[in-house]
């Protein structure tokens, strides 16, 4: 089954405030990948969580929703059959909004879910009753997660407020097409790592395709008044 389809509309809740990360996998299977760290490191994060979720299939306990605390911030992870949906959190998200959001994108595509490879034994038959945890600061995923925090920017705030000035002069869909494109030209995979200047030079280039100049000056004027707020030690 193509998973072309699940695979953007996962990317799409990078959009949320405060998601500095989203990780899916099932097993060893990992669908989507979006991790403000290294490949080694979200790997260490995936065999961390997988390692937890096999130790409640193994007491037949169905795990349903997790919640990770440490110092940076917040692991929200949503399970679903053999998938885990998981959402590397900022101080500045609604974690129930990002909850709610990725429980629709699980039931909208449990189809394309199911069929998915996982690479690994079949789970032991799951009890009926759902489960619902919360575990709090764990050691192993703290330490794989607070090196993260230093490169995590407030991108999701800084987009957000970039499209609603765009909508001045623009349709919403055309703002986010324009952002994503500008972002492709100049080769930005993932605009949560970039430093603070660069964030500002890039969501200036965005508004260089403006093509009237007073317009453009002067959206360029709140768009700094806009990061003065969203970064105001900078």
């Amino acid at each position: 089954m193509n998973l072309d389809p699940l695979i953007a509309a996962t990317a799409t809740l990078q959009r949320l405030d405060g998601v500095a990360g989203i990780l899916l996998f099932k097993g060893a299977n990992v669908i989507h990948k979006q991790m403000p760290f290294s490949d080694a490191r979200a790997r260490e994060l995936r065999e961390a969580l997988d390692e937890m979720l096999a130790g409640y299939r193994e007491v037949r306990r169905k795990l349903r929703l997790a919640c990770l605390e440490f110092d940076a911030g917040l692991l929200l992870i949503l399970v679903q059959g053999g998938t885990a949906l998981v959402f590397l959190l900022t101080a500045q998200a609604d974690p129930d909004l990002v909850g709610s959001a990725g429980l629709v994108l699980l039931e909208d595509h449990a189809e394309a879910l199911e069929a998915a490879p996982a690479h690994s034994e079949a789970a032991p038959p799951a009890a009926d009753e759902v489960e619902e945890l919360i575990v709090t600061s764990p050691r192993r995923l703290e330490q794989i997660t607070e090196k993260a925090a230093p490169v995590v920017n407030h991108w999701g705030a800084v987009r957000k407020a970039l499209e609603g000035l765009l909508g001045k002069v623009m349709g919403r869909a055309q703002a986010a097409n324009l952002v994503d494109r500008v972002l492709a030209e100049k080769g930005v995979d993932d605009p949560w790592r970039l430093p603070r200047p660069q964030i500002e030079k890039t969501a200036l280039h965005v508004l260089d395709n403006i093509p009237n100049i007073a317009k453009r000056r002067q959206l360029a004027t709140e768009l700094r008044a806009a990061l003065e707020e969203i970064h105001p030690d900078h």
